[in-house]
């Protein structure tokens, strides 16, 4: 099927029409491929829609008290152990690029609630920021970012957001606060089942072209990720959150795990089969912009 109706095309005097506004054209160019790409999303995975069950309707764990006093507990064990292992990855960073030890960002947290969260800083620090998607092979990101994001240490100081009561140790990852749309009641985590799921998503992510990442982010990754955690957080209870931390502690120290294998498999079906999607918009876009020069080019001759 064509990626574009037919039309009729009709010549017209050019002297009656007002100037086309360039920026305008091109942003309905914009918005015709997102809603194809929406499109595309939907009719390729079941997930395609963000899960927007009743958010209140979490088992009661998620949101006791006892949960919280875990949280603390553990936060508090793993800082303590972790400590010389932490300071010797804050000398690393210093010494491996100009730049803070510590990156930090505004994200948003339970009731949309902002907070600053914490991590090592694994990329270098550029006068000119990046895309916000990082992928692998990224050019931005250190060696000792590197080692860092595979067994992902640059997580460990959001042991001490998890300490303040703005994270907990299990739950959806923190969302930076103009893409947050759902008021959480539970608090974000420092990993969780969709982490768990999506671990390898910066080697799929690497395959899409810069200019097709944040649709492809919005419409085939983020809708799995809020479907993922959702369902876990409806059903969570203390021994599924232990099971879920001890799964994701060895999957950091052996990067294998059956949840990941899974999840990357369908992400690089989805990758590809949106590429595909994308050329075939592109050639057809390409073949429809020739079809108007050339009706374009014939008018100017029959108006000489």
């Amino acid at each position: 099927m064509s990626a574009h109706p037919i039309v009729e095309h009709r010549f017209v005097d050019s002297a009656e029409l007002p100037p086309a506004d360039r920026a305008t054209e091109e942003q309905q160019l914009i918005n015709d491929r997102r809603n194809r790409h929406r499109r595309f999303a939907q009719e390729k995975t079941t997930d395609a829609t963000p899960a927007v069950a009743d958010q209140a309707d979490v088992n009661s764990w998620v949101i006791s008290s006892l949960r919280r006093a875990f949280d603390s507990a553990m936060a508090a064990l793993a800082l303590l152990l972790l400590f010389p292992l932490m300071v010797f990855i804050m000398l690393l960073v210093r010494v491996s690029s100009q730049g803070p030890i510590f990156f930090c960002q505004r994200r948003t947290g339970r009731n949309r609630e902002e907070f600053t969260l914490y991590k090592f800083r694994s990329m270098r620090v550029e006068d000119s920021p990046g895309p916000p998607i990082t992928v692998s092979g990224d050019r931005r990101i250190t060696r000792v970012g590197m080692f860092l994001r595979r067994y992902k240490l640059d997580e460990l100081p959001q042991f001490w957001n998890v300490l303040k009561g703005d994270m907990s140790l299990v739950g959806p990852r923190p969302k930076l606060p103009h893409h947050e749309l759902l008021n959480l009641p539970y608090r974000p985590g420092i990993t969780g089942l969709a982490t768990l799921a999506f671990r390898n998503e910066e080697e799929v992510l690497c395959r899409i072209p810069a200019d097709q990442l944040d649709a492809f982010y919005e419409f085939c990754v983020k809708p799995r990720k809020a479907r993922l955690d959702l369902q876990y957080m409806q059903s969570a209870t203390f021994w599924t959150d232990l099971t879920l931390i001890w799964r994701t502690a060895a999957s950091c120290a052996v990067e294998q795990n059956d949840l990941s294998f899974e999840e990357t498999g369908e992400l690089l079906r989805l990758a590809e089969e949106w590429l595909m999607h994308s050329s075939q918009l592109t050639n057809g876009n390409s073949v429809f912009e020739s079809q108007e020069q050339e009706l374009e080019e014939a008018a100017l001759v029959e108006t000489r």
